[in-house]
């Protein structure tokens, strides 16, 4: 019971890492492009002017796709998500050890009554309830 929830939120927690490294990454990527594209148009003020235009669309499209991809990186946040299921998964863990090495509250439990009491703590945990207050 525990270990399914346990996979399912520390695959939730390396997608949503991966996707906000990914978006760092763009971003990046778009800065150096916007920096580049300035730098262009800059200098070529003084020595071709008639390509400004041209240099000032391309950064006009560089701010849009990076607005759009503020916007949609955004909803939901992916490193808040990433270190909640991260932790849940790490509480979910913690509580599997704690099972196995039969320590409180599992030591006064025996047979079914600690198997339910196993699967209401990691219920609750996989819920984002503090596992402390349990």
């Amino acid at each position: 019971e525990l270990l399914r929830l346990f996979r399912e939120r520390d695959y939730q927690a390396s997608y949503h890492q991966n996707r906000y490294r990914l978006y760092q990454v763009m971003y990046i990527v778009l800065a150096a492009a916007a920096s580049v594209t300035g730098a262009l148009m800059a200098l070529s003020l003084s020595a071709r002017p008639e390509i400004i235009p041209i240099l000032a669309i391309i950064e006009v499209f560089i701010a849009a796709t990076t607005t759009y991809l503020a916007t949609v990186g955004s909803r939901p946040p992916p490193l808040a998500t990433w270190l909640d299921n991260r932790r849940r998964a790490e509480y979910l863990r913690r509580e599997y050890f704690r099972y196995l090495a039969n320590l409180p509250p599992y030591d006064g439990e025996t047979g079914y009554m600690r198997e339910m009491l196993l699967a209401t703590r990691a219920a609750r945990i996989n819920q984002g309830n503090d596992p402390g207050v349990i």
